[in-house]
C-alpha cells in the first residue's frame, strides 16, 4: 500500500495508518490484555469440567445421573452407568429411601427403561417408598396397562404387597377406576380380592365409596360368590347398605338385580337397606331407590317378626313372605346374675339413691330460682318502658304528640 509515496505493509501499517501510531500501541497491549483473559477464563472453565468430571465420578453423582435417567427414561443412560459400575442398581437399592428407579420409571410409565431395569435388579419390584408403596402400586393407580404388565410378568406376588393403609394395588385400581388393571391384578392372584382393610371392608366396599360402578361389577362378575357379594364391614353393612347409604342409584340397582345380593341384610343398628333410604332426606334418587329396593322384595327390619326357629318371616309391601336365616350380627349377651335380697335393700345402695335424689331435686330448685329471677328482670323492664318511653313518644309537657295529617 502507497501513502504520499511511501509504502506501508501489512496489517500494522494499515492499523498506523488509520488509527495512528500511538493508537496502535495501545490497541496491541488490549489485544493482549484480552488474550490474557481469554486464557484465565479457559483456565477457570477447564478447572469447571474438570470438577464436574470429578463429581459424576463420585458415588452421589452417579445416584444424581441415576435419577435423571429414570425421569427422562433414558436406557442409553443407564447402560453406561452399568458399564462403568455394575453395582449402581444394588447401592441404589440401599441408598434410595424415598424412591427407586424402579418407582420413578413405574409412576412415569417409561416401559424399555424398566425393562431394562428389571432384567438387571428383577427384585427392585418388592422395593418400597416412603408410604410403602411397590412400583406396582403406583403403575396400577396410574392406569399403565402394559407397565402393569411388565411388574407382574417380573414378580406376581407383588400385587399382595399392603401400603402403610393396608392397601395393594387392586386398591388403588378399583377407587381409581382402572378396570382393565383389575382384570390382569385379579388374574394374576385372585386371593387380593378377599383381603379386608382396618375396618373390615372388602375391595367391594372400596369400589362403592369410590362410585365405581365398572370395577364393581368386574369383582362381581370375577368372583361373584354369595358369601363375598354379602360381605359386611366391621359395623354390619353390606355393599348394599353403603350404596344406599351415599344414594348411588345405579349402583343400589345394580346389586338388586344380582341374584347373590341379599336385600333384606341387617346392619349391626339392625337396619335394613331399605330403612337406611327411608331414614334419608327425601328426594329424587332416594324415592329410586327405595322404588327399586321395594321391587326386589326388601322389607323394614320392623316387617321381620321372629320366628320360633332361627329366622325371619318376612312380609313386605307387594305381599311376598319368605323365610330368612336370623342374622347373628352380635352373640347374646349373658343373663344378669341373681342379686341377693339383702343387697337390695342395702345401706349403701339406699344412700347412694338417696343422695341422687336430693341432686336432682336441689338442681330443679336451682333452675327454678333462675328462671324467676328472668322473669322479674323482663316484667321490669317492660314496665320501665311503659312508664318512660324513648323520646319523641311524649312531648315536652307530657303530651301527646299529634301528628298533622295531609
Amino acid at each position: 500500500m502507497a501513502k504520499n509515496g511511501k509504502k506501508v505493509g501489512g496489517w500494522k501499517g494499515s492499523a498506523t495508518v488509520l488509527l495512528g501510531k500511538g493508537t496502535f500501541q495501545r490497541g496491541r497491549g488490549g489485544f493482549r490484555e484480552a488474550q490474557q483473559e481469554g486464557e484465565t477464563g479457559r483456565g477457570k472453565m477447564e478447572r469447571k469440567y474438570e470438577k464436574i468430571a470429578k463429581d459424576d465420578e463420585s458415588v452421589e453423582g452417579r445416584e444424581r445421573r441415576l435419577y435423571e435417567a429414570s425421569v427422562t427414561g433414558s436406557v442409553n443412560s443407564l447402560k453406561r452407568l452399568i458399564a462403568k459400575d455394575p453395582l449402581t442398581l444394588a447401592r441404589a437399592a440401599v441408598t434410595c429411601f424415598n424412591e427407586t428407579p424402579l418407582h420413578v420409571a413405574a409412576m412415569l410409565g417409561h416401559l424399555d427403561f424398566a425393562s431394562y431395569l428389571l432384567t438387571h435388579k428383577p427384585d427392585m419390584t418388592r422395593a418400597l417408598d416412603l408410604r410403602g408403596r411397590s412400583p406396582l402400586h403406583l403403575a396400577s393407580a396410574n392406569g399403565y396397562v402394559e407397565m402393569v404388565n411388565i411388574l407382574l410378568s417380573s414378580n406376581p406376588d407383588a400385587c399382595l404387597i399392603r401400603d402403610e393403609d393396608g392397601r395393594m394395588p387392586l386398591h388403588l385400581a378399583v377407587m381409581k377406576g382402572e378396570v382393565e388393571v383389575t382384570r390382569m391384578l385379579v388374574g394374576a392372584r385372585p386371593q387380593v380380592t378377599r383381603y379386608k382393610l382396618d375396618q373390615g371392608e372388602t375391595i367391594l366396599h372400596s369400589a362403592v365409596k369410590q362410585n365405581r360402578l365398572g370395577a364393581l361389577k368386574l369383582l362381581v362378575e370375577l368372583a361373584g360368590e354369595v358369601e363375598f357379594v354379602n360381605s359386611k364391614d366391621d359395623y354390619g353393612n353390606t355393599v348394599l347398605h353403603t350404596a344406599t347409604a351415599l344414594k348411588q342409584y345405579e349402583t343400589a340397582k345394580y346389586l338388586v338385580e344380582r341374584p347373590e345380593m341379599e336385600v333384606n341384610a341387617v346392619n349391626g343398628n339392625g337396619f335394613t337397606a331399605l330403612d337406611i333410604i327411608q331414614h334419608t332426606p327425601r328426594d329424587l334418587k332416594g324415592m329410586e331407590i327405595r322404588e327399586s329396593l321395594v321391587k326386589a322384595g326388601a322389607l323394614s327390619s320392623r316387617n321381620i317378626p321372629a320366628l320360633p326357629g332361627k329366622g325371619h318371616q318376612l312380609m313386605g309391601e307387594s305381599g311376598i313372605t319368605m323365610v330368612i336365616e336370623n342374622p347373628q350380627l352380635y352373640p347374646p349377651p349373658p343373663p344378669p346374675a341373681a342379686v341377693p335380697t339383702e343387697a337390695k335393700t342395702s345401706t349403701p345402695l339406699r344412700g347412694r339413691e338417696k343422695k341422687i335424689h336430693e341432686n336432682k331435686k336441689e338442681w330443679t330448685m336451682k333452675k327454678r330460682d333462675a328462671l324467676m329471677v328472668a322473669a322479674t328482670l323482663i316484667a321490669g323492664m317492660a314496665f320501665q318502658a311503659a312508664v318512660n318511653p324513648p323520646g319523641g313518644v311524649w312531648g315536652e309537657e307530657k303530651r301527646p304528640v299529634m301528628v298533622r295529617r295531609c
